[in-house]
């Protein structure tokens, strides 16, 4: 056997095809596969695909985090922890912010999410909310979530789906490289090829549910800038500009007045917090013209503005 031969027609294999056999390959393993890709990615300099294997190798951390890929973006089923009955369904909200607290962001790296399939002997895992969300939940005027903690319970077959989705992305890219002609040649590309895959493939078509609470958020930062310490008139001036009736402005004005300043945005006095619940529930029946997720960032920061913890 003449080994040079050999090793020579092995340094030539394409790298676009083996990424293409691996990603078709249910057994092998999803990390190898997205680490291969990051090199491809990385040798023909294409950002945002790098980025994205990054994200899916490390988990989507910072800015990676504000806009996730739709297939992150999963449903679950509301549950609360009963002490002796274990998590139990809840479903005792407005549709519309059942359907908004069971969307769970996924942003664990893909390794992660394979040891939590794995250690979870059950055919659900749970989603809990962060500590933020759970004193919104709190907050609302439903004495269970007073009582009990809640989650989101989700389908391990959901999270395999996922998973999937992330072999069939690349399986979708490296198709895409080998129509368009950028094949390599062992683990090198030409210069010709570095050129034509400009225009092959954009990731970050990825236009998930977040965006307009992204944006909703935004616009709080900016606006809140308006707003002084112990100035009623320019608080209310900041949400009347966001939709805020006179009734509702009215309302939050003798809360103020009658609850004491509260130690920090989470301890908002017990009147406060009912005119914060009673505006979220609004949003959610849409009687107020503003996103449930938009709502409560919106008004806790103009509130921590006004009190000048934040």
């Amino acid at each position: 056997m003449d080994y040079r031969k050999t090793s020579n027609s092995f340094m030539a294999k394409s790298i676009v095809l083996e990424l293409q056999d691996l990603a078709s390959n249910g057994n092998h393993d999803i990390n190898d596969l997205l680490r291969k890709t990051l090199m491809v990615a990385t040798k023909l300099e294409i950002e945002e695909f790098r980025a994205w294997a990054t994200a899916e190798l490390h988990g989507y951390t910072g800015e990676a985090g504000k806009t996730l890929p739709p297939y992150r973006l999963i449903r679950g089923e509301l549950s609360l922890y009963h002490p002796t009955l274990g998590p139990i369904a809840f479903r005792a909200l407005p549709q519309k912010l059942y359907d908004e607290l069971i969307v769970i962001n996924v942003t664990e790296s893909v390794a992660s999410l394979i040891h939590l399939l794995d250690r979870e002997r059950k055919d659900s895992v749970f989603y809990d909310f962060s500590p933020e969300q759970e004193s919104f939940l709190r907050s609302l005027p439903v004495e269970s979530l007073k009582r009990f903690r809640a989650t989101r319970t989700v389908g391990k077959n959901r999270i395999m789906a996922l998973l999937d989705a992330v072999r069939t992305t690349i399986l979708e890219w490296a198709l895409t490289l080998e129509k368009d002609g950028i094949m390599g040649e062992g683990l090198s590309f030409s210069e010709k090829e570095k050129r034509a895959v400009m225009q092959t493939f954009n990731i970050n078509n990825f236009q998930g549910v977040l965006g307009n609470v992204e944006a909703g958020a935004s616009v709080t930062q900016t606006n809140t800038q308006q707003v002084m310490v112990a100035d009623f008139a320019s608080l209310a001036q900041h949400l009347a500009g966001r939709g805020v009736s006179q009734g509702d402005l009215d309302a939050l004005q003798c809360a103020v007045q009658e609850d004491p300043k509260p130690r920090s945005i989470e301890h908002l006095g017990p009147k406060v917090s009912a005119w914060v619940s009673n505006m979220v529930m609004k949003a959610a029946s849409g009687t107020w013209n503003i996103g449930i997720a938009a709502a409560g960032g919106f008004l806790a920061e103009a509130l921590g503005k006004y009190y000048g913890i934040v």
